[in-house]
């Protein structure tokens, strides 16, 4: 088991020469003993308790805070460079958020995903099509405003994240979500590693393109799910060349290798078997695995370096459908058969045995590993079903970090729907969707309020304007060297107070002002 970051990061790869052999009488793999207590940590079936305890206080307190922090510091802003927000502006009636509030966006968000419609405005507009009781949850120009300013991190702060700059913004989420989950909730035996795409049609360089996923463009992340149900308990998110945080990992310098290692670290010499695809399967990472007391089943791309001679060597249009070729050495074996096409797999515990099965309507066999690979490696894929219909992060935008953070936010209701049939046993269940309407529903009336009707209004910064202790003195602010080519001899902004431009500007304040009534209204009236 991982005891430290240091021994994470240990070199441990093998160098010894593979001797290979097609006598499985001496074939060593058995399957390793699993004696994990799998299922929920958490107590309860209801559909608020769980959530709120995977989106809990200090996760949503800090949130709170970095919305509120950014929002200001947009607003003021304004001020700071001598311009006044638009008399229209929504955020002319912003105010702090809370807790509360964040959790009531939460809940019409999910109802938003469950009633889909085209545009943002259908769900407030009213009539025939409208619905009056959604209306009173959120008013649209406050749901806007709340989108806008959402925030996860000091933007002052990002250049310090070192390789992980890029996804800085949504990173403290992504951390914080990924412990969560595998400290609520230990997997089943079964376990699997996928990629999942996230569509995004913007601009973004790590945007990737997977030909057979149902987005085929946008934000890849890699993921750790448990076969049976899809629960997420890991994931990493792309962002193109040095994802991985180290250079080597267990002395494995392959990207692929160090994804599967750093999202599967928790969980080394438990007993667990982990399914995986070609992209990730190889053959020392399957030895490592195996030395760790955990199984790996999967297929594996035979022209990779230390596969078995004689299976690197096979014409897949000479061979017979249904023929097998196999090679061992001590608890991995490699098994090539023969279906439409050749298939390769490697396994920690199988041998050649064949079992029944159906193609196409008739009888066929197949070997054991192809048919257990196929029963268990699709835990990403049901995942992204079980998700599917519920678009929570469908929804247009130019930030790809909102983005993410519905994916998230959609995750997380899965998780916690997971857990509540996990908790339930026997009994009725809700379906996934009576869990989500229940759960928005819970949301909206525990920190529901009518916000319609609440007057807001941004405080202009009053702590210096109207200070007599500081001389406001009108002053012009000379031109740059740059900027002499437009023949203007002081800067020009506009007026704080009527927007008509000017060339002078207070000393203290800092703010363009007409001088007259302007300068006096600004310099006296305690609302603006």
């Amino acid at each position: 088991m991982l005891e430290s970051d240091d021994d994470f990061i240990e070199d441990e790869v093998s160098e010894e020469p593979l001797t290979w052999s097609s006598d499985f009488n001496e074939f060593r793999g058995v399957r390793e003993d699993f004696n994990e207590e799998a299922g929920p940590k958490i107590e309860g079936t209801s559909p608020l308790g769980l959530f709120t305890q995977i989106w809990d206080q200090p996760l949503m307190d800090s949130i709170v805070h970095e919305t509120n922090h950014y929002a200001w510091e947009t607003i003021t802003g304004f001020f700071e460079t001598g311009d006044s927000m638009p008399s229209k502006s929504r955020m002319n009636d912003w105010v702090e958020t809370s807790v509360s509030e964040l959790y009531r966006l939460i809940g019409v968000m999910i109802f938003m995903s469950i009633c889909v419609r085209s545009r943002l405005e259908e769900y407030w507009m009213t009539g025939v099509m409208g619905m009056p009781e959604f209306r009173k949850l959120m008013s649209r120009d406050h749901y806007v405003m709340l989108l806008k300013f959402l925030h996860f991190t000091d933007n002052n702060n990002i250049h310090v994240q070192g390789r992980d700059k890029k996804i800085a913004k949504i990173k403290p989420i992504i951390d914080y979500l990924n412990k969560k989950f595998q400290s609520i909730y230990v997997p089943h035996r079964e376990v699997s590693i996928d990629e999942s795409l996230l569509l995004w049609k913007g601009h973004l360089s790590w945007k990737q393109c997977i030909r057979s996923k149902a987005a085929r463009f946008g934000i890849k992340s890699y993921e750790l799910c448990e076969a049976v149900t899809g629960y997420v308990v890991n994931l990493i998110l792309y962002a193109g060349k040095g994802t991985t945080t180290a250079e080597t990992v267990y002395g494995f310098t392959t990207s692929t290798a160090k994804i599967v290692l750093e999202l599967f670290k928790n969980y080394l010499g438990k007993g667990y078997t982990l399914f995986m695809d070609n992209f990730y399967n190889s053959v020392p990472l399957t030895q490592f695995l195996k030395k760790h007391k955990t199984d790996v089943v999967g297929t594996l791309n035979r022209r990779r370096k230390d596969t078995p001679v004689e299976i690197q060597n096979l014409q897949d249009k000479r061979m017979a459908r249904g023929s097998v070729v196999s090679r061992h050495c001590g608890d991995v074996s490699v098994i090539a058969w023969k279906d439409v096409k050749l298939v390769t797999t490697v396994s920690t515990y199988h041998k050649t045995d064949m079992a029944p099965g159906h193609r196409a309507g008739q009888p066929c066999s197949k070997p054991v590993v192809v048919h257990e690979y196929n029963k268990y490696m699709g835990g990403v894929d049901l995942k992204d079903q079980k998700l599917s219909m519920y678009l929570l992060e469908r929804k247009r935008g130019i930030k790809w970090y909102i983005k993410v953070f519905r994916r998230l936010l959609n995750i997380s209701i899965l998780n916690a729907y997971i857990i509540y049939c996990a908790n339930i046993g026997q009994h009725k269940k809700m379906t996934h969707r009576q869990f989500r309407f229940k759960l928005a529903e819970e949301l909206c009336l525990e920190f529901g309020q009518n916000v319609s009707s609440r007057s807001r209004q941004v405080p202009i910064p009053t702590c210096s304007r109207l200070n007599r202790d500081f001389n406001h003195f009108p002053v012009h602010n000379e031109v740059t060297e740059e900027r002499t080519k437009k023949q203007d001899k002081f800067k020009r902004g506009r007026c704080v107070r009527c927007r008509q431009k000017c060339n002078i500007a207070c000393s203290h304040c800092t703010v363009y002002i007409c001088v007259g009534q302007c300068w006096l209204e600004y310099h006296t009236l305690e609302n603006l």
